[in-house]
């Protein structure tokens, strides 16, 4: 995607900067990995913080230890958001000014991003169906996924925010921040879900006046 630039904020570093939000294996990562390789898009996720963190403890980063670093990080800081303002600043090293911050959970990172980025920050929701999101999620096989239905229902009660202290995963509550035309039911094919993100930052550059 080519963007020509009709006018720039003075009150931002990046001209746009798109949070994505959704339940376990909605289709965030597509999300991200289409908006990065396909779009130009720098991508980073609260959830890269947390596992470079781990890695720099030495400690294995399985989901358990990346919840628990997550909410401890969020508690210790005092600030909710702060996974989130750590991803947008590495992003803005990085010096691209098209942004995609993938895997928020937490309805205060989204405030966070919103006062660094101002009018350059849009939200984004993928969800589907639970039975969908278990049978990719089970099959995908990654170190530290559930392994049954059982397992997957816990993992998905945790990100939604259920039984969680205030400062933890509130998946629910983050998706209840985006808008309902930002919101993608990602049930279909992988095609019809990229036609779906190309039109969604189509029309968000256009209403920040860009165009391509």
């Amino acid at each position: 995607m080519r963007i020509i630039k009709r006018k720039r904020s003075k009150s931002t570093d990046f001209d746009l900067v798109i949070g994505i939000t959704g339940l376990k294996a909605g289709g965030k990562d597509e999300m991200a990995r289409f908006l990065g390789q396909e779009l130009g898009f720098t991508v980073r996720s609260c959830g890269d913080e947390i596992r470079d963190q781990l890695r720099r403890d030495g400690v294995e980063a399985t989901i358990e230890r990346q919840v628990e670093l997550g909410n401890r990080g969020r508690l210790e800081s005092g600030d909710i958001g702060y996974w989130a303002k750590r991803v947008l600043a590495t992003c803005k090293g990085a010096g691209n000014r098209l942004v995609a911050v993938n895997g928020l959970r937490h309805p205060d990172e989204v405030t966070g991003l919103g006062e660094i980025a101002g009018s350059a920050f849009v939200m984004a929701g993928v969800v589907a169906p639970i039975g969908l999101r278990a049978q990719r999620l089970i099959g995908r096989g990654r170190a530290g996924d559930p392994k049954t239905i059982e397992d997957f229902l816990r993992l998905d009660d945790t990100d939604r925010g259920i039984g969680q202290p205030p400062h933890g995963q509130q998946v629910d509550r983050t998706l209840a921040r985006v808008p309902w035309e930002n919101v993608c039911d990602n049930r279909g094919t992988l095609e019809g879900f990229h036609d779906w993100i190309r039109a969604f930052v189509a029309r968000v550059l256009k209403e920040r006046g860009f165009a391509k």
